[in-house]
Formats: structure tokens, sequence, C-alpha cells
């Protein structure tokens, strides 16, 4: 585990996301079903699909791509639950369905990149198969990206543990389905843990300095994360500009940007080719139909009632950050949304008096930008639906800074690190029996005692299996994390 660090916390993150995949039907992902479809068009040469002309239900990213007609009964599937949070899972296997039309997809004119992996496990064919290689070919990328931001933390002798208080059980959940938006959250969390070895490494205030392998590292882990970041989905460049500001505000200074570019000429000239790339996708694909408004202009809110309304669903939306498991039919139970705040906090606070003034500045500001860009959103949904669209998991990649900004000098005892592991390993726990008994029995009253007496839809493991299995893939993850992370990490008596 000591002398592959990497490998062991991969694993480790793998495990969890995986039995986390196992537990949730099949395309009960937020939509799945067209992100499958988008992944199979790209990897038989489709990158984009014909026109579909914009409508409230497709919205202006659908296209019908040229792909066989029987990948396109992935659409058919989840109707029968998803939208009736009370209503149990249905078995309705692919190869049992009819294909009716040209397979169309509401990502069609979405970037490529988020869609791959999952497209590789459609290349088995239209089977239910192929879905659950699709999941765990992006769990394990999602994974690897975790991972990775754990060991750049380590290299440079700072804590792992703020990795884990920004990892909630919605990413995991991201991760576990097909979703571009695990794969843009995990690279997230992998770039923000990659900023403080990338800026401090040649800063003669750093307490530890990288060895020439362990930069080279970070190097790598930079590119990866930030090419992702901006490839994966159309606000990326957003994302990623954010993230350089912000750390440059809290470990270093914009003054040494000739130093920082001579050390990083490679990933940032990769970076510099992505977010071409991104840009010349955006005005020549993904924003092809925005010019054709489908809504009444006339009758849209003003930015004053949109700004009020977008602070009043804040919480809901940073309780859906936290986790929800499906298409926002399944929330978090409230103690696991409890202790994931209270985790993040308890990081901020015990980190606060240690940490720099621009550190605590580049905190602040991050936490500001948030519900700034929540508004920008709801402001570019109002104008192209006529509704507030923005989702929990549009915020993430920006709230998962803030524990990784401010706690990345704590390094608590190892009593801290066994309780938080254990308190995280039990919030993860109690959300995924909480999303089993949704898929199980519906969310009805006082009926978590049948999702074991009387259930009505059951994993593939079923359900006693499967809420063992977790057990045992955190057991597993706890036993990893601990060992790795705390190895020649020695605790500071001030934040202790």
């Amino acid at each position: 585990m000591h002398r592959h660090p990497l490998m062991s916390l991969t694993l480790a993150f793998f495990a969890v996301i995986s039995v986390w995949s196992i537990l949730t039907p099949l395309f009960a992902g937020p939509d799945e079903p067209a992100n499958y479809i988008k992944g199979a068009a790209i990897v038989r040469g489709v990158l984009v699909g014909e026109d579909v002309t914009p409508t409230p239900a497709l919205s202006y990213w659908s296209t019908r791509v040229e792909i066989p007609y029987e990948y396109g009964v992935a659409m058919q599937v989840p109707w029968c639950f998803v939208p009736m949070p009370d209503t149990p899972a249905c078995d309705r296997p692919m190869e049992s369905l009819t294909p009716a039309e040209k397979p169309i997809t509401n990502m069609g004119r979405y970037p490529p990149v988020g869609f791959f992996a999952s497209g590789i496990g459609s290349l088995i064919g239209p089977t239910d198969l192929s879905v659950r290689f699709g999941r765990l070919l992006n769990a394990g990328l999602s994974a690897f990206l975790l991972a990775l931001g754990c060991t750049l933390l380590l290299s440079s002798g700072r804590s792992a543990i703020v990795v884990l208080a920004a990892t909630t059980p919605g990413v995991l959940f991201l991760a576990s389905v097909i979703s571009p938006s695990g794969i843009e959250i995990a690279a997230s969390i992998c770039l923000w843990a990659a900023m403080y070895p990338i800026l401090t490494t040649n800063n003669r205030s750093a307490s530890n300095s990288l060895k020439p392998k362990r930069l080279t590292l970070a190097k790598f882990g930079f590119a990866l994360s930030g090419s992702l970041i901006i490839l994966v989905r159309p606000t990326g460049i957003f994302f990623y500009l954010v993230t350089i500001a912000i750390c440059l505000l809290a470990y270093s200074s914009i003054a040494k940007w000739r130093e920082y570019i001579s050390t990083l000429f490679i990933p940032l000239a990769v970076h510099m080719l992505s977010i071409l790339l991104s840009i010349l996708w955006y005005f020549r694909v993904y924003n092809d139909h925005l010019g054709q408004p489908i809504v009444d202009q006339q009758t849209l809110p003003t930015l004053v009632t949109i700004i009020e309304q977008s602070l009043n669903d804040l919480s809901v939306k940073i309780g859906e950050s936290i986790g929800n498991y499906g298409w926002l039919d399944t929330p978090t139970p409230t103690f696991a949304v409890w202790f994931c705040i209270m985790l993040i906090g308890f990081v901020v606070l015990r980190s606060w008096p240690t940490i720099t003034t621009r550190n605590r500045i580049a905190t602040l500001g991050l936490a500001l930008i948030v519900p700034i860009f929540m508004i920008f959103l709801n402001r570019n949904y109002q104008s192209l639906l006529a509704s507030y669209g923005v989702q929990g998991r549009h915020l993430t990649p920006l709230l998962v800074g803030i524990p990784l900004v401010a706690g990345v000098t704590w390094k608590p005892q190892r009593k801290w690190f066994r309780l938080i592991i254990f308190g995280w390993s039990l919030s993860v726990f109690a959300s995924g029996a909480f999303a089993l008994r949704r898929y199980v029995v519906g969310i009805q009253p006082q009926n978590f005692h049948r999702l074991i007496t009387a259930p009505v839809w059951q994993p593939v493991l079923g359900v006693v299996g499967t809420l063992l299995a977790l057990a045992i893939a955190l057991g597993f993850f706890s036993l990893i994390f601990y060992n790795v992370t705390t190895k020649g990490v020695e605790p500071t008596p001030k934040a202790g």
C-alpha cells in the first residue's frame, strides 16, 4: 500500500463506486439514457448527429444519431419509475424492448470527451451488460482522478483528508453512473488538489519540496485534470480559470507567472490547446441553435426576480450537490447532509488560524463565486428554456474547492483522522441504503423495513448482498485510505 499509494487508493475508491453502481438501476442516473446513446454514437464516429427542431422537451442540444436503432431503446427504460419517487424500480432489459425510431440523444451537441469512456462499454452491443461496463469504465476513471488528487497532496507533505471532505456521497453516485458530471467533478477535485504542489514546489517557504519523480506526477495530474475539466462540459473553461485564479491567490502570486510558465510549459500548452478546442466546439456546434428562441422573452422574470429565486434555492442546491441519487427524486438523508456540511465546516475552522490572509480571502472569494455563478446559469436557463435549471451537480466543481483550498495545510491528529473516516463511511452507507430503499420499495412513510421483508425490485446482488458489499467496500476503503494517507504525515501542533 505504501509503495504504490496511487494504485492502492484507486482500488479503494473504485471498490466503493462500483458497489454504488450495482445498487442503482440502469439508467437511473440523471440523463443516463441520453448519455449512453451519445457515447455509443461517439465511438462509432458520430460526433454530433442530425438536427432536431428545438422544443422545450428536446431543448437545443438534441440530435438524431446514425447508430443501430437498438441503442435507442435506452430512452424507454427508466420512465416506469424515474418521475415517481414513491414507485419502485422496474426491470426492463434493453434486449426485451423494440426500437421505435432512430436514436435521439439530448446530449447531441455536448462536447464528446465526457462520453467516450462509457461509449467504449457500448461496443459490447445494445445490452444491459454494455451499460454496466460503461458505468465501470467511468467509475475507474473517476476513482483514478480522486486517488491522484490524494497522492499529489501526500507527495507534498499534506494530508489527503480534504479530498475525503470534498468527496460527498453525491460525488460517488455521479461517478458510478454514465454521466459526464461524475468525470468533471472528480477532475475538479484532482485539479484543486494538484494546485498546491504545483504552486509551492519552487517556493522557498514551502515546507516540503517535491522530488523530480513526484514533480512529474504533479505536472501529469495538473495537465490531465485541467484538460478534462475544460473539455468535458461547456462551462469547463470557467471552472478551470476560477481554480487557477483562486489557487494563485491562496498559495502564490500572479507576479510569478513567468516562473510558472517556464516550469509548466507542457501542461499549460495542453490546457491552451484544450481551451481552443472547447471554444471552437462551443461556437461551431454547441451554440448552433441558441439563436432560435423557443420561449416568449416578454414573459421571462426580471434579473432581480432571478437573483432572489437563486438565493432562495441555494441551500437546496447545496443539498443536491451533497447527494441526489436519481433524477432529482432521491435526496440524501438528513443525517448525511449535516455530516458533510459539518465536516467541511470543521476542516475550514481547524485550518483557519494557521492559513495565510491570502488563503482566507481566496476561500471567502470562492464561496462568493458559487451564488454568483448560480445566478448567471439561471438567467441563461430562463432565456433559453424559461426555467430555473441549475442543479447541485452544476455547482459542485466550485463547492469541492472550499475544503481543498481552506484545509490544504491542515494535518490532523490520527484520532481525528479515524473519526472522520468512520463518520464519512457511515454517511456513505446511510446514503446508499436510502437510495436502495427508493428503488427497492419506493419512498413511502415508514416502509424502510420492507427493504428487507418485501422488496419489489432487487439489484444484481440482492438487497442484503448489496448492503453487505457496500459495508465491505467501505471497510476496505477505510483500511487503505487510513494506512496510506497517514504514513509520513505528521500532525502540526496548532492544527491537531
